[in-house]
């Protein structure tokens, strides 16, 4: 009956209108191409139609304007709102004749248009609190009209009472599933925003995270997240973890998992193997799923914004993973040579490179073996006799070895300058095979030639040293 009495009101209305309202016009108004826009304190409304009659294109504009109204407030169409817009088509009708608060009809006006039809159009500004007002108020008479929608309301404002959020977010799921089946789209939106708001009450504590890890190899400790709620354990709660991983093309990109809270309120997540030296990051955020199943599976935008929302990242632990070749026994094998090609008695290479890797955490020290002994064997025949030494064997896994040579030496009054060259190569010894290698040279000058020659050498040493740090396997 409602219905129909606004209809027919709305009819009554725009006839009557015909005699005393604004004539019709040939000329477009100024304002007809310039919509109405929002501002801070007040909404924009317009509603416009087409008729071959006055009162026909009137009835138009009202009806778009309805629409708009409705679409704006986001409600279902129902008694109270039609009685509502009832006021708004009186005062459009008659200006002056009632109010609707913060309602002001800026524009009313209609005009023939090129199509031999006349154009209407309707614009009025609605104050924003009035709105909102307005728009609560007819939003909470259709909540209580969703069967069940009160009782979930009432629960889940029982469990956020008692401090269980995360169960009232559960609630207030299957309260929008409510909602949403019975065409409440103010409930369904209210109950969604009530699903954030209580998991954003969730509390979260890094208890641990892996303490020294190594590229390639799987940490030996998790990552141990405490998540609760004033104070007591979340349990059997879904949370998303993000990780490190590399991509089909090897660069770093991140893979997520879903993990599930133990009684304690306790996720657990052991990282697969470390992808990449420097910092790995995992992060924690509430899982979405638990509450999508109250929609049967159907999403629209706000499910999405509700998945955004809640799966944002709420806490990281950080950990540091270092290459693996730093936990690698590694000898140095190094030999150096004049410019005529005779072995060295100095080990300056061997010592920069020492010094450097040391400093870095690998585990290296420099082959008890005389380096005299690598001018006549390959690097083929010496890696065969490193691996059947067990001196060796039993003690180291690598070895960096290598000729660097004194390639020329200057004299200029009493400065002297020295290049030095060779090529360094990093080995394993139990699998016979290289694993890096690179040619290096550097210079040095010094007023003592010893002194010229040995920071040469050892630079040579630090370079190599710098190379494995940064690419080495």
């Amino acid at each position: 009956m409602k219905i129909f009495s606004f209809a027919l009101l709305i009819i009554i209305l725009f006839f009557s209108s015909c005699a005393g309202g604004p004539e019709v016009s040939d000329i477009t108004p100024d304002w007809a191409d310039t919509p109405l826009e929002d501002t801070s304190s007040l909404k924009a409304f317009r509603g416009s139609g087409n008729g071959e009659t006055l009162a026909s294109a009137k009835a138009a504009a009202i009806d778009n304007l309805r629409s708009e109204i409705l679409a704006a407030m986001e409600i279902e169409s129902s008694g109270a709102f039609n009685a509502m817009f009832e006021e708004i088509a009186g005062i459009i009708a008659n200006p002056g004749s009632g109010a609707v608060d913060g309602v002001e009809i800026v524009h009313n006006e209609g005009w023939m248009n090129s199509r031999d039809s006349i154009t209407y159009i309707v614009d009025l500004s609605w104050d924003k609190a009035a709105f909102e007002k307005q728009r609560a108020y007819l939003a909470e008479l259709n909540e209580t009209a969703s069967p069940g929608y009160k009782d979930m309301e009432i629960r889940a404002g029982d469990a956020e009472s008692d401090g269980n959020f995360y169960e009232a977010a559960i609630i207030w799921a299957a309260a929008a599933g409510i909602a949403r089946e019975n065409g409440n789209n103010s409930g369904y939106r209210n109950a969604l925003d009530e699903v954030v708001k209580a998991i954003d009450n969730l509390e979260y504590l890094l208890n641990s995270y892996p303490d020294k890890t190594f590229v390639g190899l799987r940490p030996e400790s998790p990552v141990l997240f405490l998540v609760s709620s004033r104070g007591k354990p979340v349990s059997n709660a879904e949370f998303v973890i993000t990780y490190p991983k590399n991509d089909r093309e090897g660069s770093p990109s991140r893979a997520q998992a879903r993990v599930v809270s133990d009684d304690n309120g306790v996720v657990r997540f052991l990282p697969p193997e470390v992808p990449f030296a420097g910092t790995q990051i995992v992060t924690i955020a509430p899982g979405a799923d638990p509450f999508l199943e109250y929609f049967d599976g159907n999403r629209d935008k706000y499910t999405q914004g509700l998945i955004d929302s809640l799966e944002t990242p709420r806490m990281q632990a950080e950990y540091e993973a270092l290459s693996r070749i730093r936990i690698i026994s590694t000898g140095i094998l190094i030999l150096e040579t004049d410019l005529a090609g005779n072995p060295l008695n100095t080990a300056d290479t061997a010592e920069g490179l020492l010094n450097d890797l040391s400093a870095d955490g690998f585990d290296i020290s420099i082959m008890n073996l005389d380096p005299s002994q690598m001018l006549s064997r390959s690097d083929e025949a010496l890696l065969r006799d490193l691996k059947a030494d067990s001196r060796f064997s039993d003690t180291y896994q690598r070895v960096i070895h290598g000729t660097v040579a004194l390639d020329s030496f200057e004299q200029n009054g009493d400065n002297f300058t020295v290049k030095v060259s060779g090529t360094l190569t990093l080995s394993d010894i139990n699998r016979q095979i290289t694993l890096y290698k690179s040619e290096i040279s550097k210079s040095s000058q010094a007023s003592n030639s010893l002194q010229a020659i040995s920071a040469a050498f050892r630079q040579l040493g630090r370079s190599f040293a710098g190379e494995l740090i940064e690419q080495a396997p």
